[in-house]
């Protein structure tokens, strides 16, 4: 019996140790099991910022608004709609607000102490405020151009910061991931723990493990999806989104790789523009989509003529460029010559027949002494060449063609940033009835003696500004300035003012012409408008309804430069003229040309029986005034009455009897 004593006393005090170390361990795992409760809470909130992209998702959305404001820009540029502009401000404003998620929250610590960051943060704010002004009065002229001039330096920067700002959140996400794990292991351990000491903290530990197991699989897709947006956007920075052809970035970089040693471009490499005729119609026709197919199937025939033999890239819009190695003259004609015919067969798209044509600018270095920008800008050359050529065709650089570029670049700048009331001038010049021997009619004639280049003639300054847009404006100006000179001379004599197949495409030309009316009080029949051939080339119903609403109102309308068309006697059958010039060629040489007196002849019978006014252009001699009088032309134009002078001397013609005497 005394020896049981001690022995139940050791059992009872191993007891009470086991009693008391599962007191402590149950303790220690209840704060382990409360500490881990509250470390899961604490990690809650930055977890569901890093499952919503938080730095990378801020980032890469103002790069997206940045690109749309910009492509609205671009597009404003080519159609100027009301519609647009306020499509661009409510651009403008998702992309100011935008701007101030980039300086608070967690983008201004993913800036923080980071110089190039705060500094794109810094200029987009800035370019922003300025922008403001710009964008609410976007119809001004310049301010599209001013705001896209504030917004390209910044594209580059704006990509470099996003992909900047999903690699930030990628390994923000990894430390995350890593914390977790580290969790995970500790929660593992308690939870064996209380295995032993209870089923029913086991249960516990087992549920919130599995809520850890999901939250980690939540991040590691969200650390996937992350690094994907990171490999698309570093795929956007370097190719065209529309046709996946390297862009002018990539194009850079493979050319460092294989074609351009330093600074110099190695020898017998041939660079080649091309760039597409009237796509801009096609867009403005069928529409951006089907603008946007031909430019992918353009692409694609494009690959299939090159092949191998080169690298391919689109530089914007429709130009594209090819770059090759070894290819001498032969050689390159030929491939130039394929890529025309294959771009130029017609295309189906969208239950659309498509014909479109291409011109390509040729340079080649002869040694290893060009630089890629010189080399580049010489093909560029090469290819305005072509075009001036007549499209459809390909040139190779040659010097002087730099020579010509240059002109038309500083004629285009002096165009589009002209005063028209100081640089641009009016002259008129009489169309004289040949049986009352009177003034009918004053043509208004457009003269630009004030440039960095001297006087520039209409033939060169009126293509481009039809080219530019710019004639849109310019004819709005002309016309309101005609109208205000014809008010001042007799009321039967009209005005008569050139009308471009721009300004009918481009602007509501009734509704201008409406307007200038309105505001000078001149009447709607003394007013002439002169259309070409062109114009009515296009089967385009909107012009033949414009040109009716036009006659509807009183205004006359006539045919300039009859029978150099392609198909002049259909448009007199399906539009009524009021008048009928004859084009000036076929007057230079009636007098020794039987078959231009006999063109003349039938031209006026014709005009006869309409019951339309026929005038004869480019009169500067007796003869040929006495011929196309014998003919039975009603009307005359050209230097024997007159040659286009400026309004100070306008009106002495109508005191002048000098011109009266010779159509006596």
């Amino acid at each position: 019996m005394k020896s049981s004593g001690p022995s139940r006393s050791r059992v009872s005090a191993v007891f009470r140790y086991l009693k008391g170390g599962l007191i402590a361990t149950t303790l220690a795992f209840a704060v382990a099991a409360g500490y881990l409760s509250l470390l899961i809470f604490q990690q809650q909130k930055p977890l569901s910022h890093v499952s919503r992209y938080d730095v990378a998702w801020s980032a890469s959305q103002g790069v997206n608004e940045f690109i749309r404001l910009y492509q609205r820009i671009t597009a404003f540029q080519n159609m100027r709609t009301q519609e647009r502009i306020e499509d661009i401000q409510l651009r403008y404003e998702i992309l100011k607000g935008r701007v101030n998620v980039f300086e608070s929250g967690f983008f201004a610590d993913f800036t923080a102490g980071e110089s190039f960051r705060e500094d794109v943060i810094v200029r987009v704010a800035k370019a922003v405020e300025e922008m403001e002004g710009l964008v609410a009065d976007l119809d001004e002229p310049g301010h599209a151009s001013a705001i896209m001039a504030l917004m390209a330096p910044l594209e580059p920067d704006l990509i470099r910061l996003s992909s900047e700002a999903a690699y930030f959140t990628s390994v923000k996400i990894s430390e995350y991931e890593q914390d977790l794990l580290q969790v995970h292991r500790t929660f593992m351990a308690t939870a064996l723990g209380f295995i032993l000491f209870g089923l029913a903290l086991a249960a516990v530990l087992a549920f919130q493990n599995r809520t850890l197991a999901k939250t980690q699989s939540r991040l590691t897709d969200a650390n996937k999806d992350l690094k994907r947006a990171a490999t698309d956007l570093a795929h956007m920075a370097r190719h065209d989104l529309l046709t996946g052809l390297p862009n002018r970035r990539l194009l850079r970089e493979f050319l460092e790789d294989g074609v351009i040693e330093g600074d110099r471009v190695a020898q017998d490499t041939t660079v080649m523009c091309l760039d597409l005729d009237d796509f801009k119609h096609v867009n403005d026709t069928l529409g951006h989509p089907v603008g946007d197919a031909l430019l992918q199937e353009v692409a694609s025939r494009i690959k299939k003529s090159v092949d191998d033999k080169g690298i391919i890239a689109r530089l914007g819009g429709d130009e594209f460029i090819v770059v090759l190695k070894d290819l001498d003259v032969e050689a390159s004609s030929v491939l130039a010559e394929e890529l025309i015919e294959s771009i130029s067969w017609p295309y189906m798209i969208d239950g659309h027949d498509v014909a479109i044509g291409v011109s390509v600018g040729l340079a080649q270095t002869k040694s290893n002494e060009a630089d890629w920008d010189t080399l580049l800008s010489s093909a560029d050359s090469a290819l305005y060449s072509a075009k001036a050529a007549g499209r459809g065709s390909y040139r190779f650089f040659e010097p002087e063609m730099d020579v010509r570029l240059q002109r038309k670049r500083l004629l285009e700048l002096a165009l589009r940033t002209a005063d028209y009331e100081k640089d641009f001038a009016l002259h008129y010049q009489p169309i004289v009835n040949l049986n009352s021997k009177k003034i009918t009619t004053m043509e208004v004639l457009l003269r630009w003696p004030h440039t960095p280049l001297g006087n520039v003639p209409p033939d060169e300054f009126i293509p481009l500004a039809e080219q530019t847009g710019v004639i849109v404006s310019l004819g709005a100006w002309l016309l309101k300035k005609a109208c205000k000179t014809a008010s001042r001379l007799p009321s039967s004599v009209n005005i008569a003012v050139n009308v471009s197949a721009v300004q009918f495409q481009r602007s509501d030309i009734v509704d201008t012409v409406t307007k200038v009316l309105r505001e000078t009080g001149l009447e709607p029949h003394r007013l002439e408008l002169e259309v070409t051939e062109t114009l009515l080339l296009e089967e385009n119903s909107d012009v033949h309804r414009a040109l009716r609403k036009l006659r509807a109102l009183g205004i006359r309308v006539s045919l300039d430069d009859f029978g150099t068309g392609y198909s002049s006697l259909a448009y007199l059958r399906k539009f009524t003229f009021d008048k009928i010039k004859i084009d000036r060629s076929f007057l230079t040489d009636m007098e020794s040309n039987p078959a231009h007196r006999a063109i003349i002849d039938a031209i006026i019978g014709l005009t006869d029986a309409l019951g339309v006014v026929s005038v004869a252009e480019g009169v500067e001699t007796w003869d040929q005034l006495q011929l196309v009088g014998d003919s039975g032309c009603d009307e005359a134009q050209g230097y024997l009455f007159s040659k286009p002078v400026p309004e100070s001397e306008m009106l002495r013609l109508f005191g002048n009897r000098t011109w009266t005497q010779r159509v006596a």
